[in-house]
């Protein structure tokens, strides 16, 4: 099963011929990712920690594991990210990647006993110990490119539905109607429009020589305030508080070449047709046929957003060795501004030139976007457990995510229609899926210890293929004097495809072209920390 409108990459808006909801719909997503972040020990571990406690890690997993510090605990976690991309676009395949080094955990730990004269140090509220940590809970940096000769369509038929769609030739379509001189009335239909584009002959191939180029940038962090308390070694609450903010930069340039109609094509398709007529006043029509072009969508968006969220976690230890946690998370309360330009630019050549004799690129007015708007990030619920044996331990995580829950609201109220159809966009896009996380820790002496883990994501699509799965690996040894270092590699995949823009399917008889591409994700995660 293929992507059916989901707009993943550059052309989502096609020069503002799409929709502003695509862009969006694909935007409530993309700012509601993210992991609970910390140290390598956990990362290791497949990041399986509601069950567990007394790491740095609880303060932004569940923040009952604060319960479990008998002393306070500081920590930096440092990340290097390599960002790979393998991509398969109509028998073509292409590589590209994006290195980046970041901090990304920074905690601490403050154990607050309950001295009580005289009484029971092992039974009643034993400690209420408070967290504070910075997480980084994902990086964007990402270069995704695609190329290929795509034989079922041209990215014309995505512009020529918008010109067809009620309102099309205003602003914009207007624009590109008039000047770019691409497209002609469809004879079949009143009110609609065709390209004049032609299957040429690229490589041995008819079809159009597609290239799709995407620069990501930014990160997405929060800054956590966590309690925890203690009761009788056996009951572990708490409560957080997280604050998140996030930057997101994308630059897409998306490159078609091919070829225009000729005249006995043209006269097949619309023997009516403007570009066939003679006169002077229809000469600039008739010079368009059997001509090559070259075919620009250019995309930057620069959006920044903050937020809020709450999280309230339970861990309960049925027998020394044996505990089960649970945790909620509010959705994440956010308020986004998103700034957007984009433009079309056409370039004319006559056969066997390399100077055009035409060019035309649309205003900058035509393409300019600016909104502000409100956004809630999916709840989750997570339910964990945990067994500890004389030289390590097992953890295991399943969480509910509901996508299907996000939610869109116009920070201006002005644009009630917009609001509905996204959130409607929403909930016809995205579903409810379970992740599921498992690790262990081995003890090999009383210096060192080895730790591995495995992380599921489910799909969040409801019309999309989709797989998400992370393997880690680490090492951590105590350095003696309450010093301790962890390092940790992790692999990330995502299996996915991408659409660079979407048609009518029907009117065109053909699928909306796909790219499958491979993301492939390598964390190195280094920690060091000391308790005191």
């Amino acid at each position: 099963m293929t992507i059916k409108k989901l707009l993943f990459g550059t052309a989502f808006l096609i020069g503002a011929a799409g929709t502003a909801q695509a862009q969006y719909t694909k935007d409530v997503l993309l700012f509601s990712q993210g992991d609970n972040g910390g140290t390598a020990r956990f990362k290791a571990m497949g990041n399986a920690s509601t069950a567990l406690g007394g790491d740095i890690s609880s303060i932004t997993g569940n923040p009952a594991g604060l319960g479990y510090f008998n002393q306070s605990d500081i920590s930096v976690t440092g990340r290097y990210l390599n960002n790979k991309n393998k991509t398969d676009y109509f028998g073509q395949n292409t590589n590209s990647s994006k290195n980046n080094f970041n901090l990304d955990n920074a905690g601490i730990v403050f154990h607050l006993p309950t001295y009580r004269n005289g009484g029971s140090l092992e039974k009643g509220w034993l400690n209420f110990n408070v967290g504070i940590a910075y997480n980084r809970n994902y990086v964007y940096n990402n270069l995704l490119e695609y190329k290929g000769v795509n034989n079922t369509s041209s990215i014309t038929d995505a512009y020529s539905d918008r010109l067809s769609a009620p309102g099309g030739l205003s602003g914009w379509g207007q624009e590109v109607y008039g000047n770019s001189l691409l497209f002609d009335v469809d004879p079949n239909k009143q009110g609609s429009y065709l390209p004049i584009t032609s299957f040429g002959n690229y490589n041995g191939k008819d079809g159009f020589n597609q290239v799709n180029s995407i620069l990501e940038k930014g990160s997405k962090s929060e800054s956590v305030l966590s309690f925890g308390a203690n009761y009788s070694n056996k009951l572990y609450l708490g409560a957080a508080l997280g604050f998140t903010a996030f930057s997101y930069d994308n630059s897409s340039w998306f490159t078609e070449y091919g070829q225009t109609m000729n005249v006995a094509q043209m006269t097949k398709a619309n023997p009516k047709s403007d570009f066939l007529k003679p006169g002077a006043e229809y000469a600039s029509k008739r010079e368009m046929l059997d001509k090559d072009y070259e075919l620009y969508d250019d995309y930057a968006q620069v959006t920044d957003g903050t937020g809020v969220d709450f999280k309230l976690g339970v861990i309960y230890k049925f027998t020394p060795t044996f505990s089960m946690g649970f945790t909620a998370k509010s959705p994440t309360f956010m308020s986004i501004r998103d700034e957007s330009y984009s433009n079309s630019e056409f370039r004319y050549f006559k056969p066997n030139e390399d100077k055009s004799f035409k060019e035309y690129r649309t205003s900058d007015k035509a393409g300019y976007s600016y909104l502000e708007y409100n956004m809630n990030t999916p709840y989750k619920l997570s339910l964990g457990a945990s067994q500890v044996f004389s030289s390590g331990l097992i953890t295991a995580d399943v969480e509910w995510v509901d996508y299907g829950a996000m939610r869109f609201k116009d920070a201006g109220a002005a644009n009630k229609a917009l609001e509905q159809d996204m959130n409607q966009n929403i909930k016809n896009t995205y579903q409810g899926a379970f992740n599921a996380r498992i690790g262990g820790e081995v003890l090999f002496d009383n210096v060192f210890s080895g730790r591995a883990g495995f992380n599921y994501s489910g799909n969040p699509y409801k019309n999309a293929d989709y797989t998400n799965y992370t393997a880690s690996l680490g090492i951590g040894a105590k350095l003696g004097r309450g010093m301790y270092i962890d390092l940790t590699g992790a692999y990330n995949a995502v299996n996915y495809k991408e659409s660079p823009y979407t048609i009518a399917e029907d009117f065109w008889n053909t699928a909306s072209p796909a790219a499958d591409i491979k993301n492939q994700r390598t964390n190195v995660v280094l920690t060091i920390g000391s308790k005191f």
